[in-house]
Protein backbone atom coordinates (compact mmCIF):
# COMPACT_ATOMS: atom_id res chain seq x y z
CA UNK A 1 0.00 0.00 0.00
CA UNK A 2 1.26 3.47 -0.83
CA UNK A 3 0.84 6.24 1.72
CA UNK A 4 -2.42 8.08 0.87
CA UNK A 5 -2.18 11.55 -0.69
CA UNK A 6 -5.49 13.26 -1.45
CA UNK A 7 -6.30 16.57 -3.13
CA UNK A 8 -8.98 18.39 -1.09
CA UNK A 9 -8.99 21.62 -3.11
CA UNK A 10 -12.66 21.05 -4.09
CA UNK A 11 -13.83 19.96 -0.65
CA UNK A 12 -16.38 22.84 -0.59
CA UNK A 13 -17.85 21.97 -3.99
CA UNK A 14 -21.24 20.21 -3.75
CA UNK A 15 -20.36 18.23 -6.89
CA UNK A 16 -17.03 16.95 -5.49
CA UNK A 17 -17.48 16.83 -1.72
CA UNK A 18 -18.83 13.27 -1.46
CA UNK A 19 -16.11 11.81 -3.69
CA UNK A 20 -13.43 13.53 -1.60
CA UNK A 21 -15.17 12.42 1.59
CA UNK A 22 -15.06 8.78 0.49
CA UNK A 23 -11.35 8.98 -0.40
CA UNK A 24 -10.44 10.68 2.87
CA UNK A 25 -12.51 8.23 4.91
CA UNK A 26 -11.07 5.18 3.14
CA UNK A 27 -7.55 6.42 3.94
CA UNK A 28 -8.54 6.86 7.59
CA UNK A 29 -10.08 3.39 7.70
CA UNK A 30 -6.90 1.77 6.40
CA UNK A 31 -4.11 3.99 7.68
CA UNK A 32 -5.53 6.50 10.16
CA UNK A 33 -3.13 8.89 8.40
CA UNK A 34 -3.06 10.73 5.09
CA UNK A 35 -1.43 13.66 3.36
CA UNK A 36 -3.72 16.35 1.97
CA UNK A 37 -2.90 18.96 -0.65
CA UNK A 38 -5.00 21.90 -1.85
CA UNK A 39 -5.98 22.63 1.77
CA UNK A 40 -6.39 26.43 1.41
CA UNK A 41 -4.15 27.43 4.34
CA UNK A 42 -1.72 29.87 2.68
CA UNK A 43 1.89 28.59 2.56
CA UNK A 44 3.11 32.05 3.55
CA UNK A 45 1.16 31.88 6.82
CA UNK A 46 2.46 28.40 7.59
CA UNK A 47 6.01 29.59 6.97
CA UNK A 48 5.47 32.63 9.19
CA UNK A 49 4.37 30.38 12.06
CA UNK A 50 7.44 28.20 11.55
CA UNK A 51 9.66 31.30 11.60
CA UNK A 52 8.09 32.51 14.86
CA UNK A 53 8.54 29.09 16.41
CA UNK A 54 12.17 28.92 15.32
CA UNK A 55 12.89 32.34 16.82
CA UNK A 56 11.24 31.39 20.10
CA UNK A 57 12.95 28.02 20.45
CA UNK A 58 16.30 29.74 19.82
CA UNK A 59 15.91 31.75 23.02
CA UNK A 60 17.90 30.60 26.09
CA UNK A 61 16.35 27.61 27.84
CA UNK A 62 16.50 29.29 31.25
CA UNK A 63 14.36 32.11 29.84
CA UNK A 64 11.75 29.90 28.16
CA UNK A 65 11.39 27.60 31.17
CA UNK A 66 10.14 30.49 33.31
CA UNK A 67 6.82 30.37 31.40
CA UNK A 68 5.50 26.78 31.78
CA UNK A 69 2.19 25.41 30.60
CA UNK A 70 -0.84 26.63 32.57
CA UNK A 71 -4.26 25.04 33.12
CA UNK A 72 -5.46 26.37 29.75
CA UNK A 73 -2.60 24.48 28.08
CA UNK A 74 -0.78 27.65 27.11
CA UNK A 75 2.94 27.78 27.77
CA UNK A 76 6.30 26.11 27.27
CA UNK A 77 7.60 22.60 27.96
CA UNK A 78 11.28 21.78 27.54
CA UNK A 79 12.97 18.54 26.55
CA UNK A 80 12.80 15.51 28.90
CA UNK A 81 9.86 16.97 30.87
CA UNK A 82 7.23 14.36 29.98
CA UNK A 83 6.95 10.91 31.50
CA UNK A 84 8.90 9.30 28.65
CA UNK A 85 11.78 11.82 28.88
CA UNK A 86 11.42 12.62 25.16
CA UNK A 87 13.90 14.99 23.53
CA UNK A 88 11.60 17.65 22.15
CA UNK A 89 10.66 21.20 23.10
CA UNK A 90 7.10 22.44 22.73
CA UNK A 91 5.16 25.68 22.92
CA UNK A 92 1.44 25.09 23.55
CA UNK A 93 -1.37 27.40 22.47
CA UNK A 94 -4.61 26.01 23.87
CA UNK A 95 -7.64 27.84 25.16
CA UNK A 96 -10.65 29.50 23.57
CA UNK A 97 -10.24 32.18 20.88
CA UNK A 98 -8.60 35.25 22.42
CA UNK A 99 -7.10 33.34 25.34
CA UNK A 100 -3.47 33.62 24.27
CA UNK A 101 -3.03 37.37 24.65
CA UNK A 102 -5.01 37.37 27.90
CA UNK A 103 -2.91 34.66 29.52
CA UNK A 104 -1.05 35.74 32.68
CA UNK A 105 2.51 34.51 32.61
CA UNK A 106 2.76 34.20 28.83
CA UNK A 107 6.31 34.58 27.56
CA UNK A 108 6.72 38.22 26.40
CA UNK A 109 7.82 37.02 22.96
CA UNK A 110 4.25 35.92 22.17
CA UNK A 111 2.21 38.95 23.21
CA UNK A 112 2.82 40.80 19.94
CA UNK A 113 2.31 37.60 17.94
CA UNK A 114 -0.86 36.42 19.66
CA UNK A 115 -3.28 37.64 16.98
CA UNK A 116 -1.30 35.88 14.24
CA UNK A 117 -1.33 32.64 16.21
CA UNK A 118 -5.07 32.98 16.88
CA UNK A 119 -5.76 33.57 13.18
CA UNK A 120 -3.72 30.51 12.25
CA UNK A 121 -5.58 28.40 14.82
CA UNK A 122 -8.87 29.57 13.31
CA UNK A 123 -7.86 28.42 9.83
CA UNK A 124 -6.79 25.05 11.23
CA UNK A 125 -10.11 24.68 13.02
CA UNK A 126 -12.01 25.40 9.81
CA UNK A 127 -10.10 22.66 8.01
CA UNK A 128 -10.73 20.17 10.84
CA UNK A 129 -14.48 20.88 10.61
CA UNK A 130 -14.42 20.17 6.87
CA UNK A 131 -12.71 16.84 7.53
CA UNK A 132 -15.34 15.97 10.15
CA UNK A 133 -18.12 16.69 7.66
CA UNK A 134 -16.38 14.35 5.21
CA UNK A 135 -16.45 11.50 7.71
CA UNK A 136 -20.15 11.96 8.43
CA UNK A 137 -20.96 12.04 4.71
CA UNK A 138 -18.95 8.93 3.91
CA UNK A 139 -20.47 7.08 6.88
CA UNK A 140 -23.93 8.09 5.59
CA UNK A 141 -24.98 9.63 8.89
CA UNK A 142 -28.35 11.45 8.77
CA UNK A 143 -26.69 14.76 9.72
CA UNK A 144 -23.47 15.68 7.91
CA UNK A 145 -22.65 18.03 10.80
CA UNK A 146 -23.02 15.30 13.44
CA UNK A 147 -19.33 15.31 14.38
CA UNK A 148 -18.71 18.94 13.47
CA UNK A 149 -21.40 20.25 15.85
CA UNK A 150 -19.44 18.88 18.80
CA UNK A 151 -16.32 20.79 17.73
CA UNK A 152 -17.38 24.41 18.09
CA UNK A 153 -14.36 26.69 18.21
CA UNK A 154 -15.66 28.83 21.09
CA UNK A 155 -16.86 25.99 23.33
CA UNK A 156 -15.22 23.91 26.01
CA UNK A 157 -11.51 24.49 26.54
CA UNK A 158 -10.78 25.17 22.88
CA UNK A 159 -8.43 23.41 20.52
CA UNK A 160 -4.65 23.38 20.73
CA UNK A 161 -1.81 24.39 18.45
CA UNK A 162 1.52 23.00 19.52
CA UNK A 163 4.84 24.18 18.07
CA UNK A 164 7.50 21.48 18.37
CA UNK A 165 11.28 21.48 18.05
CA UNK A 166 13.44 18.36 18.11
CA UNK A 167 16.86 19.92 18.74
CA UNK A 168 20.16 18.89 17.17
CA UNK A 169 22.71 17.82 19.78
CA UNK A 170 26.40 16.89 19.75
CA UNK A 171 25.61 13.50 21.27
CA UNK A 172 22.54 11.44 22.02
CA UNK A 173 21.03 12.20 25.46
CA UNK A 174 21.35 9.33 27.92
CA UNK A 175 17.87 9.72 29.39
CA UNK A 176 16.39 6.43 28.23
CA UNK A 177 13.78 8.30 26.20
CA UNK A 178 13.24 8.74 22.48
CA UNK A 179 12.39 11.76 20.38
CA UNK A 180 8.68 11.03 20.89
CA UNK A 181 7.37 7.80 22.41
CA UNK A 182 4.86 5.78 20.41
CA UNK A 183 1.26 6.73 21.13
CA UNK A 184 -2.10 7.50 19.60
CA UNK A 185 -3.61 10.98 19.91
CA UNK A 186 -6.51 11.46 22.30
CA UNK A 187 -8.73 13.82 20.30
CA UNK A 188 -10.47 13.84 16.93
CA UNK A 189 -8.34 15.21 14.09
CA UNK A 190 -4.68 16.27 14.17
CA UNK A 191 -3.10 18.46 11.49
CA UNK A 192 0.69 18.16 11.36
CA UNK A 193 2.78 20.75 9.52
CA UNK A 194 6.34 19.51 8.88
CA UNK A 195 9.62 21.15 7.95
CA UNK A 196 11.43 17.79 7.85
CA UNK A 197 10.42 14.13 7.79
CA UNK A 198 10.95 12.01 10.88
CA UNK A 199 7.55 10.83 12.10
CA UNK A 200 7.12 7.06 11.91
CA UNK A 201 3.66 5.54 11.44
CA UNK A 202 2.51 1.97 12.02
CA UNK A 203 1.35 0.91 8.56
CA UNK A 204 -1.68 -1.33 7.86
CA UNK A 205 0.62 -4.35 7.45
CA UNK A 206 2.24 -3.75 10.84
CA UNK A 207 5.53 -2.20 9.70
CA UNK A 208 6.88 1.12 10.96
CA UNK A 209 7.33 3.49 8.02
CA UNK A 210 8.49 7.10 7.84
CA UNK A 211 5.58 9.38 6.94
CA UNK A 212 6.28 11.46 3.82
CA UNK A 213 7.06 15.16 4.09
CA UNK A 214 5.87 16.91 0.91
CA UNK A 215 5.90 20.66 0.33
CA UNK A 216 2.53 22.39 0.80
CA UNK A 217 0.93 19.20 2.16
CA UNK A 218 -0.46 18.63 5.65
CA UNK A 219 -0.17 15.29 7.40
CA UNK A 220 -3.51 14.37 8.96
CA UNK A 221 -4.23 11.69 11.54
CA UNK A 222 -7.13 10.72 13.77
CA UNK A 223 -7.32 10.36 17.54
CA UNK A 224 -8.93 7.85 19.88
CA UNK A 225 -12.01 9.96 20.64
CA UNK A 226 -13.16 9.99 17.00
CA UNK A 227 -12.07 6.40 16.36
CA UNK A 228 -14.01 5.11 19.37
CA UNK A 229 -16.99 7.36 18.62
CA UNK A 230 -17.16 6.03 15.05
CA UNK A 231 -17.25 2.46 16.34
CA UNK A 232 -13.71 1.97 14.94
CA UNK A 233 -15.04 2.76 11.46
CA UNK A 234 -12.20 5.30 11.58
CA UNK A 235 -8.73 4.41 12.83
CA UNK A 236 -6.36 5.97 15.37
CA UNK A 237 -2.83 4.85 14.52
CA UNK A 238 0.31 4.52 16.61
CA UNK A 239 3.10 6.92 15.67
CA UNK A 240 6.50 7.89 17.07
CA UNK A 241 9.81 9.67 16.45
CA UNK A 242 12.94 7.65 17.22
CA UNK A 243 16.64 8.47 17.35
CA UNK A 244 17.12 5.97 14.53
CA UNK A 245 14.66 7.84 12.31
CA UNK A 246 15.78 11.29 13.48
CA UNK A 247 19.39 11.11 14.73
CA UNK A 248 20.48 13.27 17.65
CA UNK A 249 22.51 15.59 15.39
CA UNK A 250 19.53 16.46 13.18
CA UNK A 251 16.96 19.16 13.97
CA UNK A 252 13.28 18.79 13.15
CA UNK A 253 10.59 21.44 13.47
CA UNK A 254 6.84 20.73 13.27
CA UNK A 255 3.49 22.21 14.29
CA UNK A 256 0.52 20.11 15.37
CA UNK A 257 -3.05 21.34 15.63
CA UNK A 258 -5.23 19.09 17.77
CA UNK A 259 -8.93 19.33 16.98
CA UNK A 260 -11.04 17.99 19.85
CA UNK A 261 -14.73 17.86 20.68
CA UNK A 262 -16.25 19.67 23.66
CA UNK A 263 -14.93 17.92 26.80
CA UNK A 264 -18.47 17.04 27.93
CA UNK A 265 -19.21 15.19 24.68
CA UNK A 266 -20.34 11.68 25.59
CA UNK A 267 -18.79 9.00 23.39
CA UNK A 268 -21.31 6.32 22.45
CA UNK A 269 -19.94 4.29 19.51
CA UNK A 270 -21.91 4.42 16.27
CA UNK A 271 -22.29 0.73 15.50
CA UNK A 272 -25.29 0.30 13.15
CA UNK A 273 -26.50 -2.83 14.92
CA UNK A 274 -23.06 -4.38 15.51
CA UNK A 275 -21.22 -4.96 18.75
CA UNK A 276 -17.79 -3.43 19.23
CA UNK A 277 -15.12 -5.34 21.10
CA UNK A 278 -12.71 -3.91 23.67
CA UNK A 279 -11.09 -0.62 22.68
CA UNK A 280 -7.62 -0.50 24.18
CA UNK A 281 -5.28 2.46 23.70
CA UNK A 282 -2.31 4.05 25.45
CA UNK A 283 -2.60 1.56 28.29
CA UNK A 284 -6.33 2.07 28.90
CA UNK A 285 -9.55 0.22 28.11
CA UNK A 286 -12.06 2.77 26.84
CA UNK A 287 -15.72 2.12 27.65
CA UNK A 288 -18.93 3.58 26.13
CA UNK A 289 -20.20 6.62 28.01
CA UNK A 290 -16.77 8.13 28.64
CA UNK A 291 -16.56 11.84 27.91
CA UNK A 292 -14.00 13.47 25.68
CA UNK A 293 -12.63 15.35 28.68
CA UNK A 294 -12.20 12.17 30.73
CA UNK A 295 -10.47 10.39 27.86
CA UNK A 296 -8.13 13.31 27.22
CA UNK A 297 -7.27 13.59 30.93
CA UNK A 298 -6.41 9.88 31.11
CA UNK A 299 -4.09 9.99 28.13
CA UNK A 300 -2.49 13.35 28.95
CA UNK A 301 -1.82 12.23 32.50
CA UNK A 302 -0.18 9.07 31.16
CA UNK A 303 2.08 11.01 28.77
CA UNK A 304 2.70 14.30 30.57
CA UNK A 305 1.78 13.58 34.19
CA UNK A 306 -0.88 16.27 33.79
CA UNK A 307 -3.29 16.85 36.72
CA UNK A 308 -6.91 15.79 36.49
CA UNK A 309 -9.09 18.74 35.41
CA UNK A 310 -11.60 20.23 37.83
CA UNK A 311 -15.21 19.07 37.22
CA UNK A 312 -17.28 21.39 35.04
CA UNK A 313 -21.06 21.65 34.76
CA UNK A 314 -22.64 19.81 31.85
CA UNK A 315 -23.81 22.08 29.03
CA UNK A 316 -27.44 22.29 28.01
CA UNK A 317 -26.78 20.04 24.99
CA UNK A 318 -24.71 16.86 25.04
CA UNK A 319 -23.60 15.29 21.77
CA UNK A 320 -23.94 11.51 21.60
Amino acid sequence: MSFPLIDVSKIDSPDDQLAIAKKVTEACQQWGFLLIKGHQIPPSEIEEMFSLGKAFFSLPEEQKSQYPINEDEIGYMGSFKDRGKDDKMSMWFGGLPGAIKNTPGLHPFWYEQAEKVEAFKHKCHSLVVKMLVCFALAMELPDKDFFANAHLENAGKGNSLRMLMYPARGEQPQTGGSRMAQHTDSGSVTLLFQKQAGLEVLSPNGDWIKAPCIEDCILVNLGDALSFWSGTHLKATLHRVTFDGLPHDQERQTMAYFGSAHPDTVLQPIMAGKTMGKYHSNGFDIEPGITVGQLNAMIMKSIYKAPEPAPVPLPAQIFV
